[in-house]
């Protein structure tokens, strides 16, 4: 395969290998071999259809936690898993958070401001949701950096035996950490995920503790990446198309257009994984039982057919609704609210702060070499302070 982060070569496997088969390659826990997806209606209909496609992708291997949680489930498990956290990321109960993700967007920021420019990913976009999800879970401020380091490790595509152990490595240690935390939880609830998790019921069932330990270190993965992700790509966004930045600062009430554009472009999720239930044909192809197929959501989303001359950034799309950039179907994204909630705070903090953002001349960008996550390994960026209301004003 080419670079994954190939717009044109999407064109070209979606025109003329929509279903095919890649011997080589691999996923970061491991597993070699997939069929890959590039097609809107192929990648819709296996993100949706639980009964031919599974999402308990990731094999059981004894050490692996990885397996054991919300994002990698089926019915009826997924049902249960779901209903105990979902609850905790509708907008009644995240939008509590608002006053403390301003804060810390507001603390995060401070430092560059009279520098004029900053490394938006590293300075910003990382700390920001780091802080937030580890918040939300209930990990202390101290040991952020530590889980992050441990989840980092784990997702890391996996190449060699050394980089497979030093994954499951990082899961006995974090899956050792949660253990004492919810140890300490029993004892002492607190307003946090873990004591939510360990207190619900589902029908007089709780989660045991593996599904729990899974459930956390997955939560933290998605509420992480995804929105570190975003941030990246909108500000990249903006550099690249200042008036779709300042017709969000004169309409803010298209902030979810503008987002839902952002993600179609560059979806903070890549790609989402699925096992044949049983053999089946899907564009053409034969797929047996146990196959692995890896579904390139940035391809599906910039079908012609869907999104007609998708390579032109326009937020008034009629259809933008069927961008599959958080999923389809029962396992789409419960965690969106909160990345939309975290982005939004962040760009009004940010844009009241900072004005005339422009990528920093001569910096050279490099997207994330990953197949799982569209974003950009670093992004330097200059700006001018505002320092006067009137600023804002004009």
């Amino acid at each position: 395969m080419v670079s994954h982060n190939s717009i044109p070569w999407f064109a070209d496997m979606r025109a003329n290998n929509p279903v095919f088969y890649d011997p080589e390659f691999v996923f970061y826990y491991g597993v070699k071999g997939a069929w890959q997806v590039f097609r809107h209606k192929e990648a819709k209909r296996v993100l949706s259809d639980y009964q031919y496609f599974s999402n308990l992708f990731i094999p059981d291997l004894g050490k692996n936690i990885m397996g054991r949680n919300v994002n990698q489930s089926d019915p009826p498990d997924h049902k249960k898993l779901r209903s105990l956290v979902a609850k905790v990321f509708v907008p009644a109960v995240i939008s509590k958070h608002k006053d403390w993700i301003k804060q810390q967007c507001e603390e995060i920021l401070e430092p560059w401001l009279e520098k004029g420019e900053m490394d938006f990913i590293h300075d910003f976009a990382i700390a920001l949701p780091n802080r937030v999800i580890a918040q939300i879970l209930g990990i202390p401020a101290q040991d952020h950096a530590q889980v992050h380091e441990w989840v980092t490790t784990i997702v890391t595509n996996v190449k060699t035996m050394e980089e497979m152990e030093a994954s499951f490595a990082a899961q006995q240690s974090i899956a050792g950490y949660l253990e004492k935390m919810m140890e300490l939880r029993r004892n002492d609830p607190q307003d946090d995920l873990v004591t939510h998790l360990l207190q619900s019921e589902v029908n007089g069932e709780r989660l045991g503790k593996e599904d729990l330990l899974g459930t956390v270190v997955g939560m933290f993965l998605a509420g992480f990446e995804t929105t570190a992700s975003l941030l990246g790509n909108v500000m990249y966004t903006f550099c690249q198309h200042p008036e779709v930045l300042q017709h969000l600062l004169d309409h803010p009430e298209d902030y979810d257009k503008i987002i839902n554009e952002v993600l179609r472009v560059l979806p903070s999720a890549k790609s989402m994984t699925r096992v044949a239930k049983e053999d089946l044909e899907l564009g053409g192809q034969q797929i047996k039982k146990g196959d692995y197929i890896n579904i390139w959501l940035i391809s599906a989303n910039y079908d012609p057919e869907v999104f007609p001359d998708p390579e032109t950034f326009d937020f008034n799309r009629p259809n933008l609704a069927d961008t599959l950039s958080f999923g389809h179907g029962i396992h789409y994204c419960f965690g969106v609210p909160l990345t939309k909630l975290e982005t939004q705070i962040a760009l009004d903090v940010v844009f009241s702060r900072i004005r005339d953002v422009q990528i920093k001349k001569g910096a050279t960008l490099e997207m994330t070499p990953s197949t799982i996550i569209t974003g950009f390994q670093s992004l330097p960026v200059t700006f001018s302070k505002i320092k006067e209301l009137s600023d804002v004003m004009q």
